[in-house]
């Protein structure tokens, strides 16, 4: 499913993304990047909440990458291309179908075993993350000095929440 994913997701990028100004979304493509791979450095075979499994094609490793250098970056760069820029019913609309569909990727995921979750997470939290998760990414595009320590605070949150510190 993790190759499968991918591949739609390049494919929907090349549909819908905003190749022309792409440069325009780079910066918040590898936030989304980092923020993952922070996760990964943070949690990393001692305490995850969730825990993302190979399937037949992909190594452990490579599934990881996978998700944190095209699927996530790549659906970040259509989310951003395609964000409405007036009316704040459409743009609670937009991030509202974004979370749903990526939640329910996530518990289809979830019920095929693709991705586990440990020491307290579960699917709600997963929804709650991404309602944070798809607003901060348009802030970052929009005001990266303030989409910064806002991330900070929220990664501390969830560190205390989880008892990482």
């Amino acid at each position: 499913m993790n190759v499968f994913l991918g591949l739609i997701v390049i494919l929907l990028s090349i549909w819908k993304g905003d190749w022309r100004n792409w440069e325009k979304y780079y910066p918040s493509m590898l936030y989304m990047a980092l923020a993952t791979f922070i996760y990964e450095f943070i949690s990393h075979e001692q305490y995850q909440l969730w825990d993302l499994h190979r399937d037949a094609f992909l190594s452990d490793m490579n599934t990881h990458f996978v998700h944190n250098l095209v699927i996530n970056p790549l659906a970040i760069f259509v989310y951003l291309s395609n964000y409405p820029t007036n009316g704040l019913s459409k743009i609670i609309a937009y991030n509202a179908k974004w979370i749903i569909i990526f939640w329910l990727v996530e518990c289809v995921a979830a019920w095929m075993n693709i991705i586990t979750y440990h020491n307290g997470w579960n699917l709600v939290w997963s929804l709650a993350f991404l309602s944070i998760m798809f607003p901060m990414v348009r802030l970052h595009y929009t005001n990266v000095r303030l989409a910064l320590p806002l991330s900070v605070f929220f990664t501390v949150l969830l560190l205390f929440l989880f008892d990482y510190v």
